[in-house]
């Protein structure tokens, strides 16, 4: 197993790499980040995003640590070079150009894409593993976590088939998003996905569980308006499957896969603090009319029973609030913020982590 302790899932979106490009060393030396490529914003030049800012802005933030990259599917976010890239033709030849050529300089795991016909895995995709097995000690493949162990098994067997000897494989079982689905069933088919796994240990480097149960209404979920709490569940799951099977956690490091756009003029201003025993969170909301941010922060900083602060960039963002004095007024910033608090309490939630 690697010395990682948390691999965080991230689009490549302003607020997820704000938060990144504050993020300490110490706490990227115990976590392995799984960037998901999406195109930037729009711009003259770019009328369809340009991915290549964004692989420059994951450059500046990970300098030469290992992460893997990965490349989203998710229309609002894709443009045709992320469709040029997905093309399996000539084992992934784009996706390998792009990786190993482009961006040699950088320290990448790159994702294994899949995709079937009527006999089972592509050539295209032994061919891009046995070309990139050769290139990197490590490569890694994102499945469902409700795939089954029979799936799991074919699909990670014909993987490490075509691995050349020394190199490993992260295996993450992604769940995505789980607030609707019981714990103890959702657990049940991470437990079922894992057992496809036995027999290739040798080959394998980690087996991550990853899922997220942030809400799309934390002011709906937590029954109040203005001070409120509600439940997360993703270190409930972990710790459910861990002691069963030997993974590492992960999460989407408290986005919600919805990621609903707002609208300008409709959001509440609300900061929300992870609790240090990854159980839930709170949240202090209030309408600009009423203090907004500052505000919020005001209030955070008061309530000592939920909020500590733990020496991150989060903390200072929420002190500067409270003084008045707050560098964001939008939802996206505050979301960084968020994130920045939260994955530290992941972080020490790992009884080794002492950064």
């Amino acid at each position: 197993m690697s010395e990682f302790l948390y691999f965080p899932i991230i689009k490549t979106r302003d607020a997820e790499l704000r938060c990144f490009g504050n993020i300490g060393a110490s706490c990227f030396e115990k976590m392995l980040p799984i960037y998901e490529l999406t195109k930037s914003r729009k711009t003259k030049k770019a009328p369809d995003g340009d991915i290549y800012r964004r692989m420059k802005q994951i450059g500046d933030i990970q300098g030469d640590r290992p992460f893997i990259l990965d490349l989203s599917t998710d229309e609002r976010y894709i443009n045709p070079q992320i469709e040029q890239l997905l093309a399996e033709q000539h084992g992934f030849k784009d996706w390998q150009y792009f990786i190993f050529d482009l961006h040699s300089g950088l320290n990448i795991i790159p994702m294994v894409h899949l995709y079937e016909d009527d006999s089972g895995v592509m050539s295209d995709v032994g061919k891009f593993v046995a070309d990139a097995s050769e290139r990197v000690r490590s490569i890694a493949v994102r499945l469902p976590y409700d795939l089954g162990r029979d799936e799991v098994g074919y699909y990670v067997r014909s993987i490490a088939g075509q691995m050349v000897e020394g190199c490993k494989l992260y295996v993450i079982l992604d769940g995505g998003f789980v607030r609707d689905k019981p714990v103890s069933d959702v657990v049940d088919l991470f437990l079922d996905s894992c057992a496809g796994i036995e027999g290739y240990e040798e080959k394998i480097e980690d087996v991550v569980v990853s899922c997220t149960s942030f809400p799309s209404s934390p002011a709906n979920e937590g029954r109040a308006d203005v001070d409120g709490k509600f439940r997360i569940y993703e270190e409930e799951i972990y710790q459910g499957v861990v002691e069963n099977f030997p993974v590492k956690y992960g999460d989407y490091a408290s986005i919600n896969i919805e990621q609903i756009e707002m609208k300008g003029g409709t959001f509440v201003p609300r900061i929300d603090v992870a609790s240090l025993d990854g159980m839930y969170f709170t949240y202090k909301r209030y309408r600009r009319n009423n203090g907004g941010y500052v505000r919020c922060a005001e209030h955070t900083v008061r309530d000592s029973n939920n909020y500590s602060p733990l020496g991150v960039w989060a903390d200072d963002e929420i002190k500067l609030a409270a003084s008045g004095k707050p560098t964001g007024i939008s939802p996206a910033f505050w979301i960084s913020v968020r994130m920045s608090y939260y994955i530290r309490t992941r972080l020490m939630l790992r009884n080794d982590f002492s950064g």
